[in-house]
């Protein structure tokens, strides 16, 4: 929570910044400006940092979340860590549950753990695991984390994992601290993820009203299972702020088609890789959409969904997000190839001038 307004805004960090060498040579370097960043978003009130998680191209190549989440838990004491968000599937979920708890008792802050199944094929293909069991695999693996984080003895029995005996995890973990969301784009997701007893993390990749039939989705599902329905509900969303609305929208669309062609290259939309895949049709439609608004001419009724514009017009968009429940945002101003003048422009107005009109 931002202690200057009351209300929980994060930010977005990522290594997809210029350096000033090219891909890995500048990787040392792209980190160092993360932790900077995240230094700065700190020092303006920002309340959490969160990162992404992904492997083996310039598409945000951040492939331990919790490993740099804990230096900055060092560096920055007190700032929200984060994730959105760790694929589950790929993970061994007892040493996810392990160093997880290491975590919880390694800073006061709270932990902001979205969880996914991931879409990528290159990153399942690289585990040799296949993409078909990702449904199971997450339940499976969200299981066996929540039941170990727990603290009491528990063993599990699985399809895809097992754990044999009872075993108590040392070091003991800050459980109240910990609190894990699973990334939705529509209401039947939302639905499954209220039924496993996740909470909801939304993004702006789905338009405002679908994320709203999301919420209300999970919401009804989270009610019959006498859950908190007034639970917080995250939002990850892109954010641009300038004098007036043209400029911000020409720098969204500059650098937001530099995010998409990353997107088309990262998970190869060419070949569509999901067509035969089951649980993943949805998807097909989506990286469709995606692919099409690395043309700069599709992004207009994108942009209507994010923050974008002046002080006030952004502060607006705020109020119609938490109209429909959203209740912390993530605002992303890591786009690739976006310069620090840049993302740290945005964040700045919107520590002063978009927090305090809302």
């Amino acid at each position: 929570m931002s202690e200057r307004t009351g209300a929980a805004f994060g930010f977005t960090v990522g290594p997809v910044m210029p350096a000033a060498q090219d891909g890995p040579a500048g990787d040392r370097e792209r980190y160092r400006e993360m932790l900077e960043d995240c230094r700065y978003g700190q020092s303006l009130g920002f309340g959490s940092v969160w990162l992404l998680e992904h492997h083996f191209t310039d598409y945000y190549p951040s492939p331990s979340p919790l490993l740099f989440l804990s230096h900055v838990a060092a560096a920055c004491p007190g700032l929200g860590l984060g994730t959105a968000v760790i694929v589950l599937p790929w993970y061994e979920p007892v040493r996810f549950a392990e160093e997880l708890a290491m975590l919880s008792i390694m800073t006061d802050a709270e932990l902001h753990i979205g969880l996914g199944r991931g879409v990528a094929r290159i990153e399942y293909a690289a585990r040799a695991i296949d993409m078909a069991h990702s449904r199971d695999l997450f339940r499976e693996h969200y299981e066996i984390a929540d039941g170990l984080l727990r603290g009491a003895p528990f063993r599990y029995e699985g399809t895809h994992a097992t754990i044999p005996r009872q075993v108590t995890l040392r070091p003991g973990p800050a459980r109240e601290r910990i609190h894990f969301y699973g990334a939705c784009n529509n209401p039947g997701t939302a639905e499954r993820m209220a039924e496993m007893g996740l909470g909801l993390l939304c993004t702006s990749a789905s338009p405002l009203p679908q994320n709203a039939d999301s919420i209300g989705a999970w919401k009804a599902v989270t009610a019959v299972r006498g859950g908190r329905a007034d639970a917080n509900i995250p939002l990850w969303v892109h954010c641009f702020i300038a004098d007036d609305e043209a400029q911000a929208k020409e720098e969204a669309i500059a650098c937001l088609a530099e995010f998409f062609r990353a997107v088309v290259a990262h998970y190869e939309t060419h070949a569509n890789p999901w067509k035969d895949v089951p649980t993943y049709e949805r998807n097909v439609q989506q990286m469709e959409r995606m692919e099409a608004m690395a043309d700069p001419a599709n992004l207009p009724p994108f942009l209507e969904h994010q923050l974008v514009g002046t002080p006030e017009q952004v502060a607006r968009q705020v109020r119609r997000y938490r109209e429909i429940g959203v209740t912390q945002f993530a605002i992303n101003t890591a786009q690739p190839g976006r310069a620090a003048e840049s993302r740290r422009g945005s964040m700045e107005r919107f520590a002063r001038e978009v927090m305090p009109l809302v």
